[in-house]
């Protein structure tokens, strides 16, 4: 993402989280223009510049969410095959968990006003957002669907998941990482601190596979 305006205000952020220098921060700009990196995140994370957990704080009080790192989650079949993969990358969101009629998704831009609307498409849960790092949602989204095709077998079989039966509330067995149990605490400082700164073909390949029906809402 080259808009300079976000690249100014994570910035801002990221030196008042003390995770990067006064110093670095006159100069990141100019190295970011100059990379190759189409995105700011990917440039930090790639240049070593910043820690992972570092920008997802610094996103997080950015897009005044929380933040999640989906990298190694488990993430629930049930929920994923509500949704096609070109829409996902697309939008750079994976749906999370669910509790009775409200989806968490995890966007890399949980300020895009048009999310709900395309998620509506979908789906008909009250949607909330955590924020992620672009790179690490649509690599999730695609090891998904990448391991749901090479587990296919034999096309003439329904596709079956190994874990198509755990549902949402298994989840809440699984261990909570140590940033999920912190976030509340970490949330409510620092965004009060800083308050005051200012494809088609594929999916339909996709669902004749796995037989899934053509409306998935």
């Amino acid at each position: 993402m080259r808009d300079k305006t976000y690249v100014n205000k994570l910035t801002d952020i990221l030196v008042k989280l003390k995770a990067i220098t006064p110093e670095m921060n006159d100069s990141l700009e100019q190295q970011f223009a100059a990379s190759s990196h189409a995105r700011f995140d990917d440039f930090l994370l790639e240049q070593g510049l910043v820690d992972k957990e570092d920008l997802l704080k610094a996103l997080s009080i950015l897009y005044q969410v929380p933040f999640m790192d989906v990298t190694g989650y488990f993430f629930d079949t049930f929920l994923l095959q509500k949704f096609p993969i070109d829409f996902l990358l697309r939008n750079a969101i994976i749906p999370y968990e669910q509790d009775e009629d409200m989806l968490l998704m995890v966007a890399a831009d949980p300020s895009d006003q048009s999310l709900l609307d395309k998620i509506g498409e979908h789906v008909s849960y009250d949607i909330r957002f955590n924020v992620g790092i672009y790179t690490d949602i649509v690599d999730a989204v695609r090891q998904y669907y990448d391991t749901a095709l090479t587990e296919l077998g034999d096309e003439n079989q329904p596709f079956r998941h190994e874990n198509q039966e755990i549902r949402i509330q298994d989840l809440d067995d699984l261990p909570v990482a140590e940033e999920d149990r912190d976030q509340s605490a970490f949330m409510k400082e620092k965004i009060d601190e800083f308050a005051k700164t200012e494809t088609e073909q594929e999916r339909q390949e996709i669902k004749k596979r796995m037989q899934l029906p053509d409306d998935d809402k």
